[in-house]
């Protein structure tokens, strides 16, 4: 069911490639512009073509891409969309699931709700309803030329990882990585995050995001242009036209409910196929329910990251908020940030909204 009073949609500077100096590590050169049709949007070494900051009154549309939608916390995190004086139109797909994974909708359904939001100029931003599953089995049937066309704010974090590696990669559109309609958003919001959203979609939030509980395992400060976002789903693009250039950029990472071993297998792939070669710092945020055997155990998995990244000769930090399970302070993927591992600040040092 549809949650009520909601109106629905109707269906129809990035640096080259890092690697291994002269070796097989090397990644490759511009990957996402390997596939460009000749009038794509050349993504890779272009400007970001940055979407018009929202404002109180736009309308936004809640995309439902990933896994099932449950109806009362989209319809609590409609309300509190509304509440901060938004209009808000929800996807024909929400209230779906089918398939073999029991998604939010077939692939079909799924993509022209999320098609009908990016289409209709009166929609402002597109917010992602949950993560889950689901974006990359997507990510072919997305038409670069037609998301840059009117470029929109989206907002979202876990699956929604490679929604924003296709916006940044092929489309040169700056996202957000932060909260989601039917998890952060049904609930109250972390008082932190509060100061930074919507603010931060509005281009008001405050120039510096304060993580005073950031645990510094590499001490030192860096500025780059910030990528990342779930571990998982960045090495699942690893090698695709939507992975995200790591060269000299600030890589942030979190992830949830993973085995130690299969977070070292992830953060190795990372490293073996030079894609931590030339990064200007790595900010870890919510590592929640990562366990050791089955069992949490925080001062060994500080002992692994330690022994991961720590010999990258960059500045490396834990704990920062944003992620699942925890704060989820919204992010500006593709923007320039600088972090002070001194200070423990992360400064935005450009709006990625025009």
């Amino acid at each position: 069911m549809v949650p009520a009073r909601l109106h629905v949609a109707a269906g129809p500077e990035g640096r080259p490639r890092g690697g291994a100096e002269g070796g097989a590590h090397r990644q490759p050169a511009r990957v996402g512009a390997l596939l460009l049709r000749p009038e794509e949007p050349d993504a890779v070494s272009g400007a970001l073509r940055k979407p018009p900051r929202l404002s109180p009154g736009d309308l936004l549309g809640v995309a439902a891409l990933s896994g099932p939608v449950e109806a009362g916390a989209l319809r609590r995190g409609c309300e509190a969309l509304e509440g901060m004086g938004y209009r808000v139109r929800v996807a024909e797909n929400a209230a779906s699931r089918s398939g073999v994974l029991g998604l939010a909708g077939s692939d079909e359904e799924r993509l022209q709700g999320y098609r009908s939001l990016v289409l209709d100029p009166e929609v402002r931003g597109v917010f992602l309803a949950r993560g889950g599953y689901g974006i990359t089995r997507l990510l072919p049937r997305l038409d670069p030329l037609e998301v840059s066309r009117d470029p929109k704010v989206h907002c979202g974090f876990s699956d929604a990882t490679a929604l924003h590696a296709f916006l940044l990669t092929r489309c040169g559109i700056p996202s957000f990585h932060g909260p989601m309609v039917a998890a952060d958003l049904s609930r109250d919001l972390d008082p932190l995050v509060a100061r930074y959203f919507p603010s931060m979609l509005e281009g008001r939030a405050p120039a510096e995001v304060e993580a005073p509980g950031a645990d510094v395992l590499v001490p030192g400060s860096a500025t780059g242009r910030l990528v990342g976002g779930c571990l998982s789903l960045l090495v699942a693009l690893l090698g695709t036209p939507e992975e995200m250039d790591t060269g000299g950029a600030v890589l942030f990472l979190e992830d949830v409910a993973e085995e130690a071993y299969r977070l070292d297998r992830m953060l190795g792939t990372l490293e073996r196929s030079g894609r931590l070669d030339k990064l200007a710092a790595v900010l870890i945020g919510n590592l929640s329910g990562i366990t050791f055997g089955g069992a949490e155990d925080a001062s060994r998995l500080r002992a692994l990251l330690v022994e991961r990244l720590g010999g990258l000769g960059v500045p490396v930090a834990l704990g920062l908020p944003f992620g699942h399970r925890g704060p989820n302070v919204p992010l500006p993927v593709g923007g320039r940030v600088t972090w002070d591992g001194e200070r423990r600040t992360l400064r935005l040092e450009e709006e990625i909204v025009a």
